[in-house]
């Protein structure tokens, strides 16, 4: 008798624990259910969802990680989550610019891994990678004495000819100065973000994810299921404990 005392008093703690950390997620069951059952009349697939929070859950960057250059006098070049954007229009993927060479006819956009071939209007010729050019990486861009560009690596430094198609290995003087940054107005920063990220992420899809866990990912999903477990847990444990108070009675 007195083992079995201990004995219930684990199992009316251990049920009551059950009962309290299920009971938050099937809260978030309950309410995100019932949103979902009404789709239409609250127009959730209508309402955006641009919170940095979730967007990031998502994987599209807020906005706080933008960097924008000055290209072709009077137009930007941005770089966001690993994209290049010419005035607002996706360009190609890369990594952030080392250097932005403007010549004529075209304009080079140089990132560690890649050299970017632009026209004047800011329309993509090519996209030349590291395969392809005599450096492995490309640590900054100078510019020599006559005003020349010039690709400064590990593996050494090189000068294109006119058209960017050949490289001649250089190891005269030259000069680096830093790749100045610019401030996007709110209008150019809206613009940049609408067309990165579209609409945002419609309500229903978030909630249909939070109801789900994929919201959080794989521990999302796993608590879920656990609570799911829990809960079958406490009305199988519930249920057979009023069945035994039923045969005593």
């Amino acid at each position: 008798m007195s083992l079995q005392i201990p004995r219930k008093r684990t199992i009316l703690a251990l049920h009551r624990w059950l009962g309290i950390t299920s009971a938050v997620f099937l809260l978030s069951l309950s309410i995100t259910g019932l949103a979902l059952n009404h789709t239409e009349s609250l127009k959730l697939d209508q309402i955006q969802i641009k919170n940095s929070f979730i967007l990031n859950r998502y994987g599209m960057a807020s906005g706080a990680s933008i960097q924008a250059y000055r290209i072709n006098q009077s137009d930007t070049l941005t770089h966001l989550d690993g994209q290049l954007f010419y005035n607002a229009v996706p360009l190609t993927r890369g990594s952030q610019p080392l250097g932005i060479i403007t010549s004529d006819p075209i304009a080079v956009i140089a990132t560690d891994t890649q050299l970017i071939y632009l026209t004047a209007d800011g329309e993509l010729i090519e996209t030349i990678n590291s395969s392809q050019l005599p450096y492995s990486i490309l640590t900054a861009v100078g510019t020599t004495i006559d005003d020349r560009p010039v690709l400064i690596s590990a593996d050494g430094n090189w000068t294109p000819d006119a058209d960017w198609l050949q490289f001649a290995r250089f190891q005269g003087a030259y000069s680096v100065s830093p790749l100045n940054t610019i401030e996007l107005s709110p209008a150019d920063r809206s613009a940049l973000l609408e067309s990165f990220q579209g609409g945002g992420v419609s309500l229903y899809r978030v909630l249909l994810d939070l109801h789900a866990g994929r919201l959080f990912g794989w521990g999302g999903r796993t608590a879920m299921d656990l609570s799911a477990v829990a809960i079958i847990i406490l009305i199988t444990s519930g249920i057979g404990g009023w069945l035994r108070k039923s045969r005593r009675s």
